[in-house]
């Protein structure tokens, strides 16, 4: 307990105590709870075209994601956007040492990270899968839908074309692009198209990781519904086959035990 005792007839003096207790109190109050959100970002982007030319450094500088200043190595300085970030990009652009540092970066980070994710970005190179599947359309009787699926490739540009015995075909529609998930793309080339016995189905991939077009043939006979009615067939043959022999083997062991040996009469005894 703290007890405050007034000289005198000190009543004012008292009040005039707890006045700056109060006061006092409040400002504490204040400096103790600071912001709820204080969010203070920076971010640097090289920017750069085919084979790493007009490289170029972008670092922003964000608070409470509001732009305070930037650099931009094309300009070669920092250029403020708030009042505060004035202040900052002048106090950095009159500092000659840190200023040259900063120009370098677009050599030492951003070429230098150019150079060493290369092989793993730009020159990345993944061959494309190709799949044909065939199927009926729902709104046409007799029309086919020939679905060639192209996937796990890498870079994103990519040609596929439908040939029907060596022509082009022109009624093909293209699925969206598709990104999974190992930095890889998938894509289908779907051709509407009536099925004719001794036609050729082509689908044709061109991309950079292959040295010539990627030719993947389909026809209606082949497919895999046909190979599968025709294996079941000669499946079926074969078992067939090994049954009858069975069975005549068996029959002929039965005939051979039921057989009796006859014993011709003895016309030489006497009677």
């Amino acid at each position: 307990m703290v007890s405050v005792r007034a000289p005198g007839a000190g009543g004012c003096s008292l009040a005039v105590l707890i006045v700056i207790l109060t006061v006092l109190r409040t400002h504490l109050t204040h400096c103790g709870n600071p912001p709820a959100v204080f969010l203070y970002q920076w971010k640097a982007e090289c920017h750069f075209g085919a084979g790493g030319q007009g490289m170029r450094l972008l670092e922003r500088h964000f608070i409470n994601r509001e732009l305070n200043l930037y650099f931009d190595s094309d300009i070669g300085r920092f250029v403020g956007r708030t009042k505060l970030g004035v202040v900052q990009a002048d106090y950095w652009n009159n500092n000659t040492a840190f200023m040259e540092q900063k120009r370098a970066e677009v050599e030492t980070s951003c070429r230098h990270n150019y150079g060493v994710d290369k092989p793993f970005t730009e020159q990345r190179r993944v061959l494309p899968k190709v799949k044909i599947t065939p199927t009926r359309s729902p709104s046409l009787e007799h029309q086919n839908l020939l679905v060639c699926m192209v996937s796990g490739f890498f870079p994103s540009e990519i040609q596929v074309k439908w040939l029907r015995n060596g022509v082009e075909e022109s009624r093909v529609v293209y699925a969206q692009l598709l990104q999974n998930g190992d930095w890889t793309y998938r894509v289908d080339a779907i051709l509407e198209t009536v099925l004719e016995h001794g036609d050729t189905y082509t689908c044709e991939v061109e991309h950079s990781s292959l040295q010539q077009p990627l030719r993947v043939n389909w026809e209606p006979e082949t497919s895999e519904s046909a190979r599968s009615k025709l294996l079941t067939g000669i499946v079926g043959f074969v078992l067939g086959v090994v049954f009858f022999i069975v069975g005549l083997i068996i029959y002929l062991k039965n005939k051979k035990g039921t057989t009796q040996l006859r014993i011709p009469p003895n016309e030489g005894l006497l009677s």
